[in-house]
């Protein structure tokens, strides 16, 4: 029960407890907690599996008999199984294919993390593109996928590859009306578009995710142009454009120490200017131009108490903000599944598990490229290096252990964990704590909209019923 039944201090006189697993949550006292913790204790001495009430339990009062008896209704200290592994459920089943089309961008943000348009131009040439497409269209044939994705991402603004960007988005849609594949076209791009590709993306794509950091002046700071313009008017201008077509599109943010203060302001200008689906807010991955300009943020309380305050504001206006590394919705073993289900492509063809690793140029792509193009459309897999990235999940990560988090965000994101000097993996970073308080804050939230005493997800997969109560 160690692993499923977790308390968090909240003040000397209050506990949040909490079971992931049955998505569980209330607010209890030190008597309460002390019951729990006997209890479970009996149980595990007695039937690890046991779900009948003991009879003897500690006696703390009436009042905490009675919480008890209403938690053993509930089923609360029932085992459950802990998450399905897809990977070794399944193992590697391709559905969509990523890629990389270039190194090169038009705008110049100070926290770029491949240090966009500094190194020698790369482009992702049609044979690459063509045999990755194919590839995974024939996987989702095979396994009888019910859809494929085509995507767009890596190291550079995707769009200036547009020869292959829009030559590959046709083959896909012609291959997939061919074979009667449902197909969703997406991809992460910076939106400093002239309007032929704002109108081809609306045409074309089915969502989207756009790099863009709110007020004008920050906007400005941290993302100007390739020639240090600003970029904040056009970029406004194709989220406008995109809201007035009602076409489906995210906001990427990302947060340094010189925006940290304007975070909440400037979440809530995004909410009153434009209509996103989402909002996903980040601090910044030092790495790249970051490292070299010194913006991490170094008081991350003041980002979780920006990121709240931005949350009850995005809410108001009904669009989802949200972060990473804090995903009530998700229960699993590992923080990303990509690699298991989408081939990811950079522009030199080699294939890697994790989407921040641009090209062989990152510090540490030698722990997540896995595999390259070869030739005559084929792909080399080195299946050594697939199983080790996948040896990994958060059961073995000894400080997840007794963490409350560790189902959702699941040990973090493996590149932010990874120490570049000891090239050690799935070690304790500063993002923690940020994944603790967020997470503890939207339990607690959950708690507060239930009534104010008691979170059931009736989403969690032990449930099957259909909404919070």
């Amino acid at each position: 029960m160690s692993q499923q039944i977790f308390s968090i201090p909240l003040d000397n006189e209050r506990y949040l407890i909490y079971a992931p697993l049955k998505g569980i949550a209330f607010i209890g006292n030190p008597p309460l907690i002390n019951a729990i913790f006997e209890h479970c204790r009996h149980m595990g001495a007695s039937h690890p599996h046991i779900s009948t009430p003991s009879c003897d339990r500690p006696h703390h009062g009436e009042r905490v008999l009675d919480d008890l008896d209403f938690l053993h209704r509930l089923d609360f200290f029932q085992p459950e199984p802990f998450p399905i592994d897809e990977y070794q459920q399944k193992g590697v089943q391709y559905d969509a294919v990523i890629l990389f089309l270039t190194n090169q961008c038009n705008l110049r943000c100070s926290y770029c993390y491949a240090s966009s348009g500094e190194y020698q131009m790369k482009q992702m040439p049609w044979e690459i593109a063509k045999a990755s497409i194919g590839l995974v269209i024939g996987e989702v044939i095979k396994n009888q996928s019910p859809s494929m994705t085509l995507g767009f991402h890596g190291g550079g603004e995707p769009t200036l590859n547009w020869p292959i960007l829009s030559r590959a988005t046709d083959y896909a849609c012609s291959l997939a009306e061919k074979n009667n594949i449902p197909l969703h076209i997406t991809g992460s791009f910076n939106g400093y578009w002239p309007k032929k590709v704002l109108h081809y993306v609306i045409q074309n794509f089915t969502e989207v995710s756009l790099s863009f950091d709110g007020l004008p002046s920050i906007q400005n700071l941290q993302r100007p142009t390739r020639d240090k313009r600003d970029s904040y008017r056009r970029v406004a201008e194709s989220l406008h454009t995109l809201d007035h077509a009602q076409f489906p599109y995210g906001i990427r943010m990302t947060v340094t120490n010189d925006s940290i203060l304007s975070l909440a302001e400037a979440i809530s200008f995004i909410c009153e200017n434009f209509r996103p689906r989402k909002i996903q807010v980040e601090p910044v991955f030092v790495e790249g131009r970051a490292r070299k300009n010194r913006l991490s943020i170094t008081d991350l309380n003041i980002f979780i108490d920006q990121f709240i305050k931005g949350f009850k504001e995005a809410e108001r206006h009904n669009i989802t903000l949200f972060y990473s590394g804090a995903r009530l919705e998700v229960l699993t073993q590992r923080f990303c599944l990509a690699a298991c289900r989408a081939l990811v492509v950079t522009p030199d063809g080699d294939i890697t598990t994790c989407f921040e690793t641009y090209g062989r140029e990152h510090p540490l792509s030698h722990h997540f490229i896995v595999g390259n193009y070869k030739g005559n459309g084929e792909f080399f897999m080195d299946k050594e290096r697939l199983l080790h990235h996948f040896s990994h999940t958060v059961q073995q990560i000894p400080y997840c252990n007794a963490c409350f988090c560790k189902w959702h965000c699941a040990g973090d994101c493996a590149i932010k964990t990874i120490s570049e000097e000891t090239a050690v993996g799935f070690q304790p970073t500063e993002r923690c704590l940020v994944n603790q308080e967020l997470t503890k804050f939207l339990i607690l939230n959950k708690i507060k909209e239930s009534g104010g005493m008691i979170w059931f997800n009736k989403k969690s997969p032990y449930r099957g019923r259909e909404e919070d109560g």
